[in-house]
Formats: C-alpha cells, structure tokens, sequence
C-alpha cells in the first residue's frame, strides 16, 4: 500500500481480527446448506446480517426456481470507480455428511487440535469468510479504494452451479464493471509443516468436450498395420485434441 494511503488509513488490529473470522467460520459452519436441499437461503441470511452492521450493502438474489430456500448473496463495497472492481466469489453450499466417518458433529463448528472443524470449512465457507473479513477490513481501516469490492455467496454449486447461471443472466449489470473473479483458485501449495505457500491462480474451468471423429481407409490385420488402417490415424487425431 501507497504511503499516502496507509497515512489515511485507520489501524486494524489484525490478532482480533483473526479471532473474530473464526468465530464467524464457526457460526457460518453451524449453518446447514448442505446440497441436496441447499438451503442457502440461511446462509445467505448469515452472511447479509454481518454485512448489515458493517454498512457495507447488501442484497439477498432470490433463486427459488431451484427450489425453496434457495438464494445468492450479492454485497458492495464502493471505492473511487477509478478501476474495474474485484469480485470475491464462493459458494454457500456443501456436499453431504456421513455423521459416522466424522469424530465431531460436522455442523458444530468445534476447534479441534489447532483446527475449526466443520462441512464446508475447506469447500468452501473457509474461503467465504476469509473473503468477507478482508472486505470488513477495508471498510473499518476507511483506506480509500480506487476500485470496488464485490462480494458474491452462489447457491447450487456442488450439483450444477445453477446458482451462478441464474446470478448471470438475471443481473448482468451487477457484474458489468468487474475486471477480475478471485474464487476457489487452482491447487494450493503447501510446504512440509502443512503451511499453505501460495493461493494459485486458475485460468480455466474444465467442461465436456464431445467430438465424432470419423477417419475413412482399408483395415488391415494387427499383425501387419499399413498406412491405409484408419486406427492410427484415429489415434494421431485424438492424441492433437
């Protein structure tokens, strides 16, 4: 940060901020979105009543053609408008729980040999709320933003990221200004202690790619391939794609 930026801005006490992201984790984790049904709706709501008493705006984006109690969370923390803002993404579902393959209730959101415990607190309300106490944070420091900071909780990404088509196509103009996603990023790095080195950066999301690949020639016997077969040729195909 600029010095005369870090002039303007107000003192964070960063070891209480620390203790209160993960009291928020852990009453986050205690919130049951897991998917099927989903639920977000209630996450949704936990996360709009932080942003409330911060002042940071906020709206809950309702997604009930999913099914009921569904929702996204969309908030705002305005800057300059100088640049493209940031947009800082998760999703606020979670896969489902074996209660038998757990040692603690996986929606208590126990602290556990240096840990929070809990569905989700990896994949990836973990990253939602490290998203939104760095928000909160700008915010109290009062450090001026020459961009704004987007903050977006999804609904329906571990079954069909529906939740995200519909954010898209019903409010394109919330996100027409974002230049950058910071979302689950690529793999993550971590040395011998466990300690993560870096957050990677992933460019491009895998989807199905079906192609019909149709190669004419004379069949020929294993045994004696010739340059007719049309299997090799098939296979130099496939290997370029």
């Amino acid at each position: 940060m600029p010095a005369t930026l870090r002039a303007q801005a107000r003192p964070i006490d960063w070891d209480a901020l620390a203790r209160e992201s993960q009291t928020v984790l852990a009453d986050y984790l205690r919130v049951n979105t897991t998917n099927p049904p989903g639920n977000e709706l209630l996450g949704a709501r936990f996360l709009k009543a932080i942003l409330d008493r911060e002042g940071i705006e906020a709206q809950i984006l309702d997604t009930t053609e999913i099914g009921p109690n569904r929702a996204n969370l969309y908030a705002r923390l305005r800057g300059s408008g100088s640049k493209k803002a940031i947009a800082l993404v998760h999703h606020i579902d979670v896969v489902p729980v074996n209660p038998s393959s757990w040692s603690v209730d996986a929606f208590s959101g126990p602290t556990k040999d240096g840990y929070i415990w809990g569905r989700g607190a990896i994949d990836m309300k973990g990253n939602g709320i490290a998203q939104l106490m760095a928000m909160i944070a700008l915010k109290r420091s009062g450090v001026p933003l020459t961009r704004d900071i987007v903050f977006i909780g999804n609904s329906d990404e571990e079954l069909g990221s529906t939740g995200a088509m519909i954010f898209v196509q019903r409010h394109p103009e919330l996100l027409r200004d974002v230049e950058y996603l910071i979302t689950e990023g690529a793999d993550n790095v971590l040395d011998s202690t466990g300690k993560v080195m870096y957050f990677a950066v992933g460019v491009a999301e895998k989807r199905t790619f079906w192609q019909r690949l149709t190669v004419n020639g004379v069949p020929s016997h294993g045994s004696r391939p010739t340059k007719q077969n049309p299997v090799p040729k098939l296979v130099a195909a496939l290997y370029k794609i």
